[in-house]
């Protein structure tokens, strides 16, 4: 489905390239501007309206349930860093409870809290990039970073043969609001003055806000642009103060800012990951491929318009291409980084493809010249396009499947309703998503057996990667408990919460069977558990523990 719904957008976006091939001079800047923008307005808008989260991946089911702990936590007024540990900037949290404000939490609170990051970043994009790009560049940077955003796409692969897996959304965020500032440091300044300037600071802010080695490379990117003058001085300061200032800004107001950097610290005591380095490597031939090949396009869109050719614009390029490699350092998946995406645009920008007064060729040249550079615009659009035509599609693909498939009665009225396993995933028992689907069925019936559904009942802790059960019971989460639980990452058997400090307002613990985490977790935390909780409930995947004293057998 993902494959033709990606077919189905690009046809939509066919017309753009017969633009660039024929109306070039004249109206392919504001027709190929009007269509991305257009485009980019309807993803936000089926993203903020779809009825079901559709889920179709053969795994990282567990990946989404911290999603879903996220947005049930951001409803209940918990903060991330402050009230409860988390490697993600408080961002995250503060997007999700502005779509609680919008609307009652359920499984679709992620694409609606997808269409609000992606529309403050289409507002940001076009505050910071108006009089600098040409309309057609604008509409494909705002385009790209949208599409990035709102995809429910699993973004291993360049190729649209992959399957809906939610999978960390803030990701997405970052890398969708990086793109544009990657564009605004990478393409030429045009008019850019100091509100301008400052808002990209700002933008730098929040990408720091939410994961912040983004931010980091942004910074990077910043430094380089301004050592080879595409950023003045002047403007390079006036980043730097938006920056600042909307960090302390945050900081004064939510005191989030401090607090996710502690949690930072911590986690860095942990022992290295050795992978990382691995994954990068891994990714310096696709970093290469985007970097020499958009270069290349800029040079030959130079040679056949006769526009003066720049070092600026190359050994931008190769720095962007190389700040993106490091991102994804980070991440677990290759092919990620719209940033790549940005590179030909950049490509566009600098060779003046959407200029109406560019330079012709000489009379003698003007037959040759002028058909192969119509043959590279269109080219240079149409990779420009990869990435939102293959986000967009899976945007397409769940709109559509979310249609043609009915929402799981069991789910009904839980703070997960809406959600919605491919069915042809349940067919097959052995899955893993269809494991975890009914590892969760099951865990939320015991909990309920037990009385954890009961009006007065506490919070349930979950001693697993991560924890679905208080949104499927409409309760508060843990107060002090992350979305998420990974072994050497976010908790270790030296490094880890005081147990009066984890357990302070749980009075459910369900302990995950065949979880590695939750094993982890339980060889810290069973002396504790087993003192002061008793075994209420048991199955094959999980058991349940209530806080002694809270029920009739107790007393």
């Amino acid at each position: 489905m993902i494959a033709l719904s990606t077919y189905a957008f690009a046809i939509l976006l066919f017309p753009a390239l017969v633009a660039v091939w024929y109306l070039r001079k004249d109206y392919a800047s504001g027709f190929v501007g009007l269509l991305c923008l257009s485009g980019a307005v309807g993803l936000i808008f089926v993203s903020a309206t779809l009825p079901h989260l559709f889920y179709d991946h053969e795994r990282y089911l567990h990946d989404l349930w911290t999603a879903f702990d996220a947005a049930n936590k951001s409803a209940n007024g918990l903060a991330s860093s402050v009230d409860y540990f988390s490697l993600i900037g408080p961002v995250y949290d503060w997007v999700f409870r502005i779509g609680a404000g919008l609307r009652q939490v359920d499984a679709t609170s992620i694409p609606l809290a997808n269409a609000i990051f992606a529309l403050a970043t289409l507002v940001l994009a076009v505050l910071t990039l108006t009089r600098q790009l040409n309309f057609g560049t604008l509409g494909l940077v705002v385009l790209i970073a949208v599409a990035t955003a709102v995809t429910p796409r699993e973004p291993d692969t360049i190729f649209a043969h992959t399957s809906m897996s939610w999978l960390a959304p803030y990701n997405r965020w970052a890398a969708a609001l990086a793109a544009v500032v990657t564009a605004a440091f990478c393409c030429p300044p045009g008019r850019r003055g100091v509100p301008e300037a400052f808002l990209l600071g700002v933008s730098i802010a929040v990408v720091c806000l939410i994961k912040v080695t983004f931010g980091a490379a942004l910074v990077g990117l910043l430094v380089a642009a301004t050592v080879f003058r595409n950023v003045s001085l002047k403007h390079a300061v006036v980043v730097l103060i938006g920056l600042a200032a909307s960090l302390v800004a945050a900081e004064l107001i939510t005191g989030q800012v401090s607090a996710n950097l502690a949690d930072l610290k911590t986690v860095s005591a942990f022992a290295k990951e050795t992978w990382r380095i691995i994954k990068l490597i891994t990714q310096l031939g696709e970093a290469a491929i985007w970097a020499i090949g958009s270069a290349a396009l800029y040079l030959l869109l130079c040679e056949n318009s006769s526009e003066p050719r720049r070092f600026t614009p190359v050994i931008l390029i190769l720095v962007a291409a190389a700040m993106a490699c490091v991102i994804l350092m980070q991440n677990h998946w290759l092919s990620q980084s719209p940033m790549y995406a940005v590179l030909p645009v950049i490509a566009v920008q600098w060779a003046g493809l959407f200029r109406k007064d560019k330079v012709v060729a000489q009379p003698g040249e003007v037959a040759s010249q002028a058909l192969t550079l119509n043959i590279l615009s269109v080219a240079a659009i149409a990779i420009a396009l990869l990435y939102p035509v293959r986000d967009g599609g899976a945007m397409v693909a769940q709109f559509l499947q979310s249609r043609q498939y009915p929402a799981d009665d069991r789910l009904a009225g839980t703070g997960q309703a809406g959600f919605v396993v491919n069915p042809r995933r349940q067919e097959q028992p052995e899955a893993e998503v269809n494991v975890d689907y009914n590892r969760m069925l099951d865990g939320f019936n015991l909990l309920r057996e037990a009385g954890a559904e009961e009006p007065d009942a506490g919070p349930v802790l979950a001693l697993n990667f991560s924890n679905p059960f208080p949104s499927l019971l409409n309760k508060p989460s843990p107060a002090r408990a992350p979305i998420w639980f990974h072994d050497g990452r976010t908790f270790s058997k030296d490094i880890h919460q005081p147990e009066d400090e984890f357990f302070s307002d749980a009075e459910f613990v369900i302990v995950g069977h065949g979880d590695q985490s939750g094993e982890a977790l339980w060889e810290i935390y069973q002396p504790y558990v087993l003192e002061h909780y008793r075994e209420v409930a048991r199955s094959p995947f999980w058991t349940v523990y209530r806080k002694k004293g809270q029920d009739s057998q107790d007393l």
